[in-house]
């Protein structure tokens, strides 16, 4: 359906929702998932609906429920452009909770056990948006939680 209905932001939204769904604690349909092309699909989505908060807040979900628990899989995901996506989305929609939110998570799985993607977020100014959506929406503990995993993971250095 996201293939074939892309151009639709509710059908963008809930086929984010249903990657995410299916990829959370099964790294066996994680990696059917990537197979099947769920990449290319959340990267369509969020730049096709770069407006839609919902389709934001879905693709930043699914993009951490298939980086979680695989180097591979996060490599793939910065090769397709989710460093790109996630901050974007995290600007564009500054406004709501959930996206920032969701947004910390995936930088939080993806920065993990590597400082080449950790760089990669750095130069972006990532540290620095985390920092600013963190006040931004600090009376949200959710958003505090995501934010502070966020910026722990990208100041730790490996083998320091």
């Amino acid at each position: 359906a996201l293939e074939m209905h892309a151009e639709h932001a509710a059908v963008a939204e809930g086929g984010c929702a249903a990657i995410a769904c299916l990829a959370r604690g099964s790294d066996g349909r994680c990696e059917q998932l990537m197979r099947a092309g769920a990449t290319a699909r959340i990267m369509a989505a969020l730049e096709m609906h770069a407006g839609n908060a919902g389709v934001a807040e879905g693709g930043c979900a699914a993009i951490a429920c298939l980086a979680r628990g695989s180097d591979g899989r996060c490599e793939q995901l910065m090769r397709a452009g989710a460093a790109t996506r996630i901050v974007a989305t995290m600007e564009a929609h500054a406004g709501h909770a959930s996206v920032a939110e969701q947004g910390c998570k995936a930088i939080t799985v993806l920065v993990m056990e590597s400082d080449g993607r950790r760089d990669a977020f750095k130069a972006m100014a990532a540290e620095e948006l985390v920092g600013a959506l963190a006040q931004r929406h600090s009376g949200d503990a959710c958003v505090q939680e995501a934010a502070e995993a966020a910026l722990d993971a990208m100041r730790l250095r490996l083998g320091r």
